[in-house]
């Protein structure tokens, strides 16, 4: 593909997004590239000036380098530099306008459909089963292999990657006489819009009511989502974690990698939980948690 740094200018103009530049906006662009592995007539960004292969730059002169506002110059015969307050998040909507191919909306003759109440524009890949409750919203994309086993809706302009399983029974049982008799489930999942979940991630349905996901919420690959569990909106769960059943992740909140959550514990709204925290106990709003078990060491900034 071939573009100008002309081109993106207009593009991101017509996104209102703030900018500066300086250099040649007939600089051409064919391409991408990581910083630390440059090519000619690439775009790229850059973090700050100690980023890894920051002082490579000068030795590339067809450059479009997306960089923060106080960025520098360098001396050059050609290119051009883009200066914006989140250079990471100007590139990356760079890269999904120009370079990102869109893939028509299919369902896998492999599928199992069961439900009429499918949207517009939706994708289902090879042998995914979805459930005759299940309601699915417009420009939702469902990876291959993912379960859809209880009702369920799903809410417009989602993702779910491969190997996802929503709504089987979570763990609840009670004990009678010495034996661990099954709770039954009625509940089924809902899910916003915009929301994103990883691959092989099972989030289970609710005893009563719903398990619930607010909108935009990022879930990443090999989660547990216990049932009755609510992540409300914009609500982070990195790989490996888990909530146990009847947990809140508050609105905005975000866990690290391999995160555990006891059942019925709350984690106040912009909350962060390091790596590999045990959260026992509830967390306040705007509180930064670490360790085992969790503990408080700072306020959230």
């Amino acid at each position: 593909m071939k573009i100008t740094a002309e081109d993106i200018f207009k593009f991101l103009k017509g996104k209102g997004i703030l900018f500066t530049y300086t250099g040649d906006k007939k600089t051409v662009i064919t391409g991408f590239a990581p910083l630390k592995n440059l090519r000619e007539n690439a775009v790229t960004w850059i973090r700050s000036s100690d980023a890894e292969g920051a002082g490579n730059i000068g030795q590339y002169e067809n450059l479009l380098l997306i960089a923060p506002k106080d960025w520098e110059d360098f001396q050059r015969k050609s290119g051009a530099v883009i200066r914006c307050k989140d250079p990471k998040a100007v590139f990356f909507k760079i890269l999904e306008s120009f370079f990102t191919k869109q893939q028509p909306a299919s369902i896998s003759e492999t599928a199992t459909v069961l439900s009429h109440r499918i949207g517009k524009n939706v994708s289902i890949g090879a042998h995914c089963f979805i459930h005759e409750d299940a309601v699915i919203g417009d420009h939702v994309s469902i990876g291959n292999h993912v379960c859809i086993e209880c009702p369920a809706v799903i809410g417009n302009d989602t993702m779910i990657h491969s190997g996802v399983v929503i709504g089987t029974d979570g763990f609840g049982y009670y004990e009678e006489d010495g034996i661990y008799r099954k709770v039954p489930h009625f509940g089924g999942v809902w899910i916003g819009e915009r929301v994103e979940i990883g691959a092989n991630t099972c989030i289970d349905r609710g005893t009563m009511e719903d398990t619930y996901i607010g909108n935009d919420v990022k879930i990443d690959n090999l989660c547990h989502i216990a049932h009755n569990v609510r992540i409300e909106d914009r609500g982070v769960v990195i790989a490996l974690s888990l909530l146990g059943g009847s947990s809140v992740l508050e609105e905005g909140s975000y866990l690290a990698p391999g995160v555990m959550v006891r059942n019925q514990v709350r984690i106040g709204r912009d909350s962060l939980v390091g790596m590999g925290a045990v959260v026992t106990k509830n967390v306040e709003s705007n509180t930064v948690v670490v360790g085992v078990p969790a503990k408080a060491i700072r306020e959230n900034r």
